[in-house]
């Protein structure tokens, strides 16, 4: 009978080619507590709050609590303003790890606000993940971003089933907000947009537009 031997050479060997399996039963598991968690805790009604989702660079989360308290200064009607961070890029395994966690938040329609590159921002905006955001450009956010520039952010969506292919503008860009600097997360190629699903979406629009204006 062919009996397997187990020492530190064989577990090493395993490791050196198998850690991939590990990484990924790690992240499936915390996913599905996750899930679980959200399921089973108090639930704060749709209209009571606004997740905020930042992708790409590292949010300090302490750094971040302070922020949401002061936005929330300005919306007493909101019970929460919520942070949320997707790294992406560094090592391999880390890139793996938040693309299958934005996955899985987008595919369970959670969020309201996402924060892309501008490269992240053209390749969901053509999905048709976002909603149109011309008719709330306003003097306000014009004041800060001339339209010339809100202009480059306008796309068509792809997809074949859409029933609105016209261009519109999906998002605005962050370059010269300095509301998130002390977190750590740099806006300077970054755009923020409101997801198409949002439960929230007039809520999550006064959010950005404060973001874009008073936040600077």
């Amino acid at each position: 009978m062919y009996q397997v031997v187990v020492n530190r050479e064989t577990l090493q060997n395993h490791l050196h080619y198998d850690w991939w399996k590990y990484v990924v039963g790690i992240v499936v598991t915390v996913m599905l507590w996750n899930l679980v968690s959200t399921m089973t805790r108090p639930q704060t009604p749709p209209d009571k709050k606004v997740d905020i989702y930042f992708v790409g660079d590292y949010l300090i989360e302490e750094k971040a609590e302070p922020i949401s308290q002061r936005m929330l200064e300005d919306f007493p009607e909101l019970l929460e303003i919520n942070f949320f961070n997707i790294p992406l890029g560094g090592d391999a395994e880390l890139e793996i790890m938040g693309r299958q966690k934005l996955m899985v938040v987008i595919g369970a329609q959670e969020g309201d606000i996402f924060i892309f590159n501008k490269q992240e921002y053209e390749t969901f905006a053509k999905q048709g993940a976002f909603m149109p955001l011309d008719e709330y450009i306003d003097d306000e956010i014009t004041k800060y971003i001339p339209i010339e520039e809100l202009e480059k952010y306008k796309l068509s969506v792809k997809d074949e089933y859409a029933q609105d292919k016209q261009p519109h503008i999906y998002g605005i860009p962050l370059k010269g907000v300095t509301l998130f600097n002390d977190a750590g997360y740099n806006v300077e190629d970054k755009v923020v947009s409101i997801m198409a699903y949002s439960k929230n979406k007039d809520k999550a629009i006064e959010v950005m537009k404060w973001i874009v204006t008073k936040g600077r």
